[in-house]
């Protein structure tokens, strides 16, 4: 309805209620006017497959939009174009959207603004990270290039608010958002053509090979390469428009927790890196201040976790079985999280002296860490928070008090985090 302010949208056929009440008649625009009539009933088939938009998303059009992007992103250019793999704009132009995939594609991209310019950035990098990691398999390309276009349709069933900027997510509205890939894999899941295969990626582009992702917690052997490519390069488009570095970040985050990503995922994202340093760079003043910043934070952030970990051990001691379980699960993420602090020399230095003395690479490489420590912190809350609802309900409150108390002095370290 949002869309038909500016394009037309209108039923192609007709459009009944599950009592067989007609709501709407073929060839009748859809508009704000109908929404009561609308949402007022169950339909006997979905809107999505009821309705056209003109002058909808077209290869044509993602490709115009990929080349503004190649000219905007040095290291997106850097990634996508060689003279040894095809062009990715001719991917684009080849493409046809139809029937249902084009009506999502088009409301998905055109209900907020900036959309387009990230699916089709996603596109462009999962597809670039195809052709490098499985060269000559032009059917995994056109599968990948619908998945990557459409990975976040499910968002269209999401209430907007949750999807804002800045919105605050607590544990409710964040299993709104988690069910996304779960939403979108149900709207392709069964159309013909490339859609169905790409489902299957979409579904599983937030798993991860620990068991640590969602929305079905899968691990090693239950994800295939292609969809981890497609975790790899959302990250990467959610990076690029933080400037410089997002190659980097990237290759710190696949490596970051042992076990999430397959080995030939973790290579070509490190090998690209490799390939395209230079067009990744970002200032050095910039990488050490960030570094030296966040290392403070991070470690009393760190200490006082720990200090919390260890007055509820009692409580959750007596705990149930279940929870005993996810409980030593976060601990272990936990632990490989504190080993990646370590990693950086800052838990034993907390000044950084050292760190001034360091190449401009190493500095950007501690401060890319120190980011994805930040965020993994705030992804291992949120997620043990599920899954005790989930498995552990009971003990939910005793959970809850534990992470009341470690958000209230984590404060400033919470508002430095990368999101």
């Amino acid at each position: 309805m949002t869309v038909a302010e500016e394009r037309q949208v209108e039923a192609t056929e007709d459009i009944y209620s599950e009592n067989g009440m007609k709501l709407v008649a073929k060839g009748y625009a859809i508009n704000r006017s109908m929404r009561e009539r609308l949402i007022e009933h169950k339909l006997i088939k979905p809107l999505e497959d009821c309705m056209a938009v003109s002058d909808g998303v077209t290869g044509k059009r993602c490709a115009e939009m990929a080349e503004r992007m190649l000219d905007t992103y040095p290291a997106l250019r850097a990634v996508c174009l060689s003279e040894k793999r095809a062009s990715p704009i001719k991917l684009f132009t080849d493409s046809t959207f139809a029937g249902r995939l084009q009506t999502l594609l088009t409301v998905y991209t055109e209900h907020q603004s900036g959309k387009l310019d990230h699916a089709v950035c996603v596109a462009l990098l999962a597809i670039s990270l195809v052709q490098r990691m499985m060269p000559g398999e032009n059917d995994a390309l056109n599968v990948m290039l619908v998945a990557a276009l459409s990975h976040d349709v499910g968002e269209l069933y999401i209430d907007p608010r949750y999807l804002e900027k800045d919105a605050q997510l607590g544990p409710k509205e964040w299993r709104h958002i988690a069910a996304h890939p779960l939403i979108a894999h149900s709207l392709l899941k069964d159309l013909a053509g490339m859609a169905r295969p790409a489902s299957a990626l979409i579904l599983d582009h937030h798993e991860r090979l620990d068991g640590f992702g969602y929305p079905q917690g899968r691990r090693m052997g239950e994800v295939s390469d292609s969809a981890q490519i497609l975790a790899v390069a959302e990250m990467l488009g959610g990076m690029l428009d933080k400037g410089g570095g997002a190659l980097q970040q990237a290759d710190v985050a696949v490596k970051l927790i042992h076990g999430e990503f397959s080995r030939p995922v973790i290579d070509v994202v490190s090998k690209t890196f490799r390939e395209c340093r230079e067009a990744d760079a970002t200032a050095q003043g910039e990488a050490l201040k960030d570094a030296l910043t966040m290392s403070r934070e991070l470690g009393e952030r760190l200490n006082r976790i720990m200090s919390v970990q260890a007055d509820f051990k009692p409580m959750f001691d007596r705990a149930s079985g279940p929870f005993k379980t996810l409980w030593g699960q976060a601990l272990e993420r936990f632990e490989s999280i504190r080993r990646a602090w370590s990693s950086t020399g800052l838990d034993v230095q907390p000044d950084g002296a050292w760190l001034h003395n360091e190449s401009p690479a190493m500095q950007r490489e501690v401060a890319a860490i120190l980011r994805e420590i930040n965020w993994r912190l705030r992804e291992l809350d949120r997620e043990l928070h599920a899954r005790v609802i989930r498995s552990a309900g009971g003990d939910l409150p005793m959970l809850e008090r534990y992470l009341k108390e470690v958000r209230a002095t984590a404060g400033a370290a919470e508002d430095a985090a990368v999101s």
